[in-house]
């Protein structure tokens, strides 16, 4: 009896552990350099700025009036800072790519990075709050996100150019909404997209590859990857495990399954 196929599982584990233990001190370090320089950047500047916007104005008259401004400028900077280095980070395209030091992988990373430092300026809660300073963000790293969009300050969101959401959308608590996933030694780099007026229920996962059609309902603990739901589509709380066929999904008419 021939010898069983192994399982694709432990070949991207076996494939990880390699990829993995090829990482040597000078790569290590020049990866730490490019998250400290994304992550940090914007952070940084924005802080900076604010010190220097409340010393100068300490020095005027109506101090506390030009200081009700300090956290608009704080905001302003972090913005405009995300926007100039996200220019100048190569364009995100959309594919299968080895974690190795090329133009795709590097693209991607840098991102992630960037997208990392409103957490680390203290000042998620503040944008992802309201919604013009959240809509303001999402467009400075270049999601195609619209204004109104209702989402979770717990939300999770990631790999922005790779996001569109339309309007009227509501994403929940702890939602993912990513567009990369792990293959081994590679990563998958997919668009996402929402239409118009989509409901994403709490914990629910939204991964690379997935198109929910206008007016679906997205259960809680759902994980779609690579699916592509048609519009009115409804599924269930915990109904849903990724790489399932889209036609699991009934319209929201009150159809099911025979």
């Amino acid at each position: 009896m021939s010898e069983l196929a192994e399982d694709p599982l432990v070949t991207a584990r076996r494939k990880f552990k390699h990829q993995s233990q090829s990482f040597g001190f000078t790569r290590v370090l020049l990866v730490d350099l490019i998250t400290m320089t994304f992550s940090l950047t914007p952070a940084l500047v924005a802080w900076w700025t604010f010190a220097l916007f409340l010393r100068w104005s300490w020095e005027q008259a109506l101090f506390p009036l030009w200081a009700l401004l300090a956290p608009g400028v704080l905001a302003t900077s972090f913005l405009v800072t995300c926007w100039l280095v996200r220019l100048g980070i190569p364009r995100m395209r959309p594919g299968t790519y080895k974690m190795e030091m090329s133009r795709d992988y590097l693209a991607w990373f840098m991102t992630l990075c960037l997208g990392h430092s409103v957490r680390i300026a203290g000042l998620q809660p503040f944008f992802f709050s309201f919604y013009l300073t959240k809509y303001l963000y999402w467009r400075a790293m270049g999601a195609r996100i619209a204004y109104g969009v209702n989402s979770s300050i717990f939300a999770v969101l990631a790999d922005y150019p790779l996001l569109t959401v339309g309007k009227g959308c509501t994403v929940g608590a702890n939602v993912l909404l990513i567009g990369h996933l792990f293959l081994g030694d590679k990563v998958m780099l997919g668009n996402v997209t929402l239409g118009e007026n989509v409901f994403v229920g709490a914990g629910a996962m939204v991964g690379p590859r997935t198109s929910i059609g206008a007016r679906s309902w997205i259960g809680m603990h759902n994980k779609l990857l690579k699916d592509t739901l048609p519009e009115d589509s409804r599924v269930e709380n915990f109904e849903w495990e990724h790489f399932n066929p889209a036609n699991r999904a009934q319209p929201s008419t009150g159809a099911r399954p025979s």
